[in-house]
């Protein structure tokens, strides 16, 4: 099973009348306020179904009855598969698997340590070091490849994913049927064909709603695409409280349910049994700023909420975590990554998106991946919370050491502390004069020195000549 971290003490932020009232809530805006949905297709289907359609303004307005009966028809058993078969995370509630975040635009250098606009090669890299990361489960490409023509970065993408990671890969730039098309056609060849992709999806797909209470029809009938091949859709939404969502906590996560519920219905409309994640990232715009003040408290806050009703209603969470808005690795980017992930991550979201960005997720660094994995492992030791039984009392050790002396040469000692303590990669626990005598290094330092040793010494499984075939016979036929 892929890397993932299993939340042995829970702590909800919402209580169940909490998630009843937020339900109803939800419901409510359904019926009297409605969601736009700019497909045709979708009018139909939803019109057919008992919906009261506008088609002038493409208002949708949902029958609870509607809603409740086919949030029950998605497929609950969802599993993303990773191209092998160790990296498989089976999104049940009970682990939480950490993901690099999606799409961003632009990468610091690892060789110049100069900011610039993301390449492919910025994708390759920051895969292959997401797949050699303990604390790291799967892989939404950290940023999308700016050096190529736009009718193509989503074949570049994501054959750069599949040849520099194992790990299941979320994809977030097919936002139209043919990209879609072109997606599952490069999946096939790379697990023996469309059959294969079908039993095993190593990819899913994300779509989104527009915020608030919008469906644009282009992504969602390329959704359609996905979900007829059998490709897991994560509808994201992105209601921030105070700018396209109220400013109220509860409110902002009320419209993200509504329009995820709507998103579903439509899906299960379209195919029974699809593969359905809620997936948000719901930052609070900042009123001085007046930007998407990602990291904050209640970015946590409200993944975690929206994480619990995703639960509530047996669909898998996918959420934002570790975001920060600070523009380099330093002591806000911890603060923020740690205020965004503890909480999703104690409320048992399935997925927590945000590992390596920086800049609200626009920036990659690979250092920072290689961070993020250590804090996803330490948030992991606190989930995991402390076992008390007659073995973990150790009185019989207890007794045996007796006052006043030690416990290192004690075989107990030997055998619990590994599982028992988190042992760091990247913390330095030395004293100041054994710091000093190796070079002063700071955290940074020793995740870029972590980076190099990734790229001389991991490996990763060989994908089929087949995969490049096809992204030749792709790039052809998009080029003209």
């Amino acid at each position: 099973m892929a890397n993932c971290i299993t939340v042995s003490c829970k702590r909800n932020v919402l209580s169940e009348d909490d998630m009843r009232m937020i339900h109803y809530a939800a419901l409510e805006i359904l019926e009297v306020t409605g969601v736009a949905v700019r497909s045709e297709k979708a009018q139909k289907m939803l019109q057919d179904a008992g919906c009261d359609v506008d088609k002038k303004s493409a208002v949708v307005k949902f029958p609870q009855r509607l809603v409740e009966e086919l949030s029950r028809k998605n497929n609950r058993a969802v599993t993303f598969y990773g191209r092998t078969r160790k990296h498989d995370a089976r999104l049940d509630g009970e682990h939480t698997y950490v993901a690099s975040d999606g799409n961003g635009t632009m990468a610091m250098d690892f060789e110049t340590r100069q900011r610039r606009e993301s390449r492919k090669s910025d994708v390759a890299k920051s895969a292959f070091v997401s797949d050699a990361l303990s604390g790291h489960g799967m892989n939404w490409p950290s940023v999308t490849s700016q050096d190529v023509p736009q009718g193509t970065r989503h074949i570049h993408d994501l054959q750069a994913s599949l040849e520099n990671t194992e790990k299941h890969i979320t994809i977030a730039t097919d936002t139209t049927s043919w990209e879609v098309e072109d997606v599952i056609e490069l999946a096939s060849a790379a697990v023996g064909g469309r059959d294969e992709l079908r039993k095993r999806p190593i990819i899913s797909s994300i779509h989104t709603s527009s915020s608030p209470l919008q469906i644009e029809g282009e992504g969602l009938e390329a959704g359609f695409v996905a979900a007829n091949a059998g490709i897991p859709i994560c509808f994201y939404v992105m209601p921030g409280p105070g700018g396209t969502g109220p400013a109220t906590l509860a409110g902002s996560v009320a419209v993200g349910v509504a329009e995820a519920l709507a998103g579903n219905t439509i899906f299960q409309l379209n195919q029974v049994g699809t593969s359905f994640v809620f997936a948000a990232g719901m930052a609070n715009l900042d009123m001085r700023a007046s930007t998407r003040a990602g990291g904050s408290p209640e970015h946590g806050l409200t993944s975690a909420a929206y994480a619990q009703m995703a639960h509530y209603y047996g669909f898998p969470a996918l959420v934002g975590g570790f975001v920060t808005t600070s523009k380099e690795p330093d002591q806000q980017a911890s603060a923020e990554k740690l205020a965004s992930a503890i909480p999703p991550i104690l409320a048992g979201a399935d997925m927590i998106a945000g590992i390596g960005l920086l800049e609200d997720c626009r920036t990659v660094w690979l250092e920072q991946l290689v961070i993020d994995s250590e804090m996803s492992q330490m948030i992991s030791r606190m989930a995991r919370g402390m076992e008390v039984n007659e073995d973990s009392l150790a009185l019989d050790v207890i007794h045996k050491v007796g006052v006043g002396k030690d416990y290192l040469g004690q075989r107990h000692t030997v055998e619990k502390f590994r599982t028992e303590h988190f042992m760091p990669t990247l913390a330095d626990r030395t004293s100041w004069d054994s710091w000093a005598q190796r070079g002063s290094k700071t955290l940074l330092d020793r995740a870029a020195q972590e980076v190099r040793r990734i790229f001389k010494e991991h490996r990763v499984e060989p994908v089929p000549k087949e995969l490049g075939e096809t992204v030749d016979k792709l790039l052809k036929k998009r080029s003209k």
